[in-house]
């Protein structure tokens, strides 16, 4: 992706985005670790990671911690409304475990090519826990600016702050997609982002359709691993 508010420095910088995991449901833990082994293989900078790491239960939670111990290079995540409905505190515990730094309106800096890779992450929204202001203090001025986040509507609240990419999950990409059909539901219910790249004046917009669901079903919206090479734009 290429933006004018990645720092030169940054010109090369790989990520690997993961997002709506839901284990115990559709995602077989067999192939979560696949998944892992697949990011460790990319060899990615950074690792970031969305929200919806469990489904209903906490019971797959040793499995979680399996999983991210695998990961070979630095991780950071934040949370999603499931993880809220089943126990926040026990997600994060798993995340804090497994080695992953987990930002619920805070932020955190990779320093990568003698500049700070600025990872801002903003709680869920659908559970009420975000806050962009508090998320963003103490944050400096220099760098590249990302921000991590489980609902992509959080994105319009972000003009201004400098942001070169939001990277969310949450809508699974519609899970069941439907031509015309699943937009028009997904408006009338207020999400505005459904999957893929979005450009909010400057600030790009990533919706990642996610590896795991609530519903075991999925139609013309398959399961993601995303990644992302940082380019300066020019």
């Amino acid at each position: 992706m290429r933006s004018r508010l990645v720092d030169p420095r940054h010109d090369g910088v790989r990520l690997a985005h993961l997002s709506d995991i839901h284990a115990g449901g559709r995602l077989r833990p067999r192939r979560l670790l696949k998944v892992i082994d697949l990011v460790n293989r990319m060899r990615p900078d950074a690792v970031v990671l969305t929200g919806d790491y469990v489904c209903a239960s906490s019971r797959p939670i040793p499995l979680l911690i399996e999983a991210f111990r695998r990961l070979e290079v630095p991780a950071w995540a934040t949370l999603g409304n499931h993880d809220y409905w089943t126990g926040a505190e026990l997600v994060v515990q798993a995340l804090e475990q497994a080695g992953v730094r987990v930002l619920r309106n805070a932020s955190d800096a990779l320093e990568i090519g003698g500049a700070p890779l600025r990872l801002v992450g903003i709680d869920d929204h659908r559970t009420g826990h975000a806050d962009a202001t508090g998320a963003f203090r103490g944050v400096g001025a220099g760098g590249t600016r990302l921000v991590l986040t489980h609902d992509p509507n959080v994105a319009d609240k972000l003009e201004g702050r400098g942001v070169a990419l939001v990277l969310a999950g949450h809508t699974h990409g519609g899970q069941i997609r439907l031509p015309r059909l699943t937009e028009q539901i997904a408006r009338r219910i207020g999400v505005k982002y459904l999957a893929g790249f979005f450009q909010l004046d400057e600030t790009l917009l990533y919706v990642n359709r996610g590896l795991g669901a609530a519903v075991p079903v999925r139609l013309a919206a398959p399961m993601e691993i995303a990644f992302f090479t940082l380019r300066p734009a020019g």
